[in-house]
């Protein structure tokens, strides 16, 4: 499956100048409030996701305030990937299995998948670099997968639980969900995943 799922994760045509802090919620809608390179949902995890440059200011800065140039982020994988820019070319993203794939492009599928279990793969050699780039196979992906797929789950109960009343077994597994997500989710933040 693909790393965001069912959503695609694409930016608008920009053609102006725009500061990162203007270009937030632009982003958040463009990349369906996914992180770019995750597919961490920022809605179930309670975090402040982070304006990413695709090429770092380090390396080209004229992107600066490029909004073709932005990715919405969750703070571990933009601080992961910080200034890395393994080909050394601004203008290059990657060359012969070596750097990024802008995750706003097609070809972003093309190098990474999601496993069945929910972990991040890479489905070539560019994409296994991007995974070891990133930190995927140190990171709990996967769980975060699994989270978000019980959220949903919570979210059903709680919609079907408006229109009618629930049984007692789902009324039963929706308190034992709720508690088990908020003891979850409150660890992994302070884990600072």
């Amino acid at each position: 499956m693909r790393v965001h799922g069912g959503i695609k994760v694409r930016r608008r045509v920009y053609e102006s100048e725009i500061a990162q802090a203007n270009a937030r919620d632009m982003l958040m809608e463009d990349f369906g409030d996914l992180c770019g390179y995750c597919g961490k949902n920022r809605r179930f995890f309670r975090e402040h996701f982070h304006v990413d440059h695709f090429v770092p200011q380090s390396v080209d800065g004229e992107r600066v305030r490029d909004y073709s140039n932005f990715v919405w982020a969750c703070p571990k994988c933009n601080l992961v990937k910080s200034n890395q820019w393994p080909t050394g070319d601004r203008a290059v993203s990657h060359r012969g299995g070596v750097g990024f794939v802008d995750p706003a492009s097609e070809e972003f599928d093309r190098h990474l998948f999601r496993d069945e279990a929910g972990y991040i793969q890479g489905r070539t050699a560019l994409g296994e670099q991007m995974c070891r780039l990133l930190n995927f196979h140190l990171r709990r992906t996967e769980l975060f997968w699994k989270v978000e797929q019980l959220c949903r789950q919570m979210e059903q109960l709680r919609q079907k639980r408006q229109k009618q009343p629930l049984e007692r077994e789902e009324l039963e597994f929706y308190m034992d969900l709720d508690t088990m997500l908020d003891r979850i989710l409150d660890e992994l933040l302070d884990g600072r995943e």
